[in-house]
């Protein structure tokens, strides 16, 4: 079978009364105090505490862009009356304040540039130990993961470890929130096993240090499903998520943009669970809350919309999921970039449907057109890209030569083996392509084999019943039988 659409991200961002952000707080107003008490000797209408006061204001009154340019002007006078304005500390809280708005604000590589310049002045202020050092390299590398490198984020983290857990103690909130962000980055690496076994076990350890119903345990219980569901177990990430909606609008209320990206989580493991329409029926109930809420044109909104055509589609109506994506197109194209991850998904997933709808030459020839911006983007073993290479194979082959599909899938299998691992879903479903091309191709014996192999492997993966086991029975089935009749028969 050819990969089918992979999800996109809803986003759930840390909530104001989170740990980290708690202390954020903390800092900003002790800044801002030390600020009063020197701003009020120097007796200056220009000081620095009149400039953040105005920046308040503007923030309180809906105009965070002037806020941020009142913010950023205390910074030369502040640090003209001090002797070494680079070790200024209320001027480094200043600057902390700043580059957290610049990414809150969704500049996220501005955020993450500012705290790479922030860390060494930290430092050099008060240590590369202080809590205040560790709290900037935990942002640093937060920012890093939000700006599109979860690679450089997660090395950042394994690097902060050690040094926060032994300054502040292995339970405390700052530790475990490393910890936690370190398994998720791992699992997006693509070990989603390891970092589902990791964030289980950091769950006792969240529950007695923050409580049951601290926002950032449902951060982690959150990303503790997302990765359930990678490493293969849909119906666990469904329910997880289906325990944990109530919990979210009891916390941040049914509209916040988390609680909604919840239910966008719950939409999508209950299709790769296997009811496509129950999770047509839930993407279709999101939309319009989300386009209230968010806008017609918010990312998180485009995402719905791509989630809800693929779950029609999965539903039974390939023909319909392929032109909302193709009314779809344009937009991202317009909000994101022509190449963007999620731009690409979407010509990718146009595709997906063209063939389901019956037309495998031009699904075909439309990847083959995309397959070097994804190696150019993404690299040659990137999943996408090797999700690409499987569609356009199998494609070739429903096209009209199977054999060439079957010989392309065969030399996929090495780099699906060594990128995702023998078990992994992604593999089995190549797997499974070959084992059919193989049976077009004309060898019989030889499909029935490989499919009889496989069928373990998806019955532990998804279950008995998923639609994906199914058919991979039904086609052991049909392969067994096609070799089992004589020559002629076949023919």
């Amino acid at each position: 079978m050819p990969t089918p659409p992979d999800p996109q991200e809803f986003p759930i961002t840390p909530p104001p009364g989170s740990s980290r952000v708690r202390r954020a707080v903390v800092i900003a107003v002790a800044a801002l105090l030390r600020m009063r008490r020197r701003a009020r000797r120097a007796g200056h209408p220009g000081t620095p505490l009149t400039r953040a006061e105005r920046a308040t204001r503007k923030r309180k009154t809906g105009n965070p862009a002037a806020a941020d340019v009142r913010y950023a002007a205390p910074e030369p006078p502040y640090e003209r009356v001090r002797e070494d304005r680079h070790l200024d500390l209320g001027t480094l809280m200043l600057r902390d304040s700043l580059a957290r708005r610049t990414g809150r604000d969704g500049n996220a590589a501005g955020a993450r540039d500012q705290y790479a310049a922030l860390v060494p002045l930290y430092e050099r202020a008060v240590g590369a130990e202080h809590p205040d050092t560790l709290a900037a390299r935990g942002y640093l590398a937060h920012w890093t993961r939000q700006a599109g490198d979860p690679a450089a984020a997660r090395d950042q983290y394994a690097a902060l470890l050690p040094t926060i857990k032994r300054v502040l103690g292995a339970e405390h909130p700052d530790v475990l929130i490393t910890r936690a962000e370190l398994a998720y980055l791992t699992g997006d690496a693509g070990d989603a096993a390891f970092a589902r076994d990791q964030l289980a076990t950091l769950l006792p350890e969240y529950e007695r240090g923050m409580g049951a119903d601290c926002p950032d345990m449902l951060i982690l219980r959150d990303s503790l499903a997302r990765m359930t569901g990678k490493a293969g177990d849909a119906a666990g990430a469904r329910d997880q998520y289906a325990a944990m909606l109530p919990l979210y609008e009891r916390v941040f209320g049914a509209e916040h943009p988390n609680t909604l990206a919840a239910r966008g989580y719950l939409a999508y493991w209950t299709r790769e669970a296997g009811d496509p329409a129950a999770a047509r029926d839930q993407f279709t109930a999101l939309l319009p809350v989300r386009e209230r809420v968010l806008g017609a044109e918010h990312p998180d909104v485009l995402i719905t919309r791509a989630e809800l055509a693929s779950s029609i589609g999965d539903a039974g109506d390939p023909a319909a999921a392929r032109d909302q994506l193709i009314a779809l197109l344009p937009i991202r194209e317009r909000v994101l970039g022509p190449e963007h991850q999620y731009t690409l998904a979407t010509l990718g997933n146009i595709a997906y449907w063209k063939a389901k709808a019956g037309d495998p030459a031009a699904a075909r020839d439309q990847m083959i057109a995309q397959l070097p911006v994804h190696e150019r983007l993404f690299g040659a073993e990137h999943p996408d890209t090797l999700d690409t290479r499987h569609n356009i194979a199998y494609w070739t082959g429903d096209a009209g030569d199977p054999a060439a599909a079957r010989d392309q899938l065969a030399a996929l299998l090495p780099t699906h083996e060594r990128v995702f691992g023998a078990e992994h879903l992604h593999t089995l479903r190549l797997r499974e392509s070959l084992a059919h091309m193989t049976g077009e191709a004309g060898d019989a014996a030889g499909a029935r084999d490989r499919m009889a192999v496989l069928l373990p492997g998806f019955e532990r993966l998804l279950g008995a019943e998923h639609p994906d086991t199914l058919e991979t029975r039904r086609q052991l089935a049909r392969w067994a039988e096609t070799a089992g009749r004589d020559p002629e028969e076949r023919g």
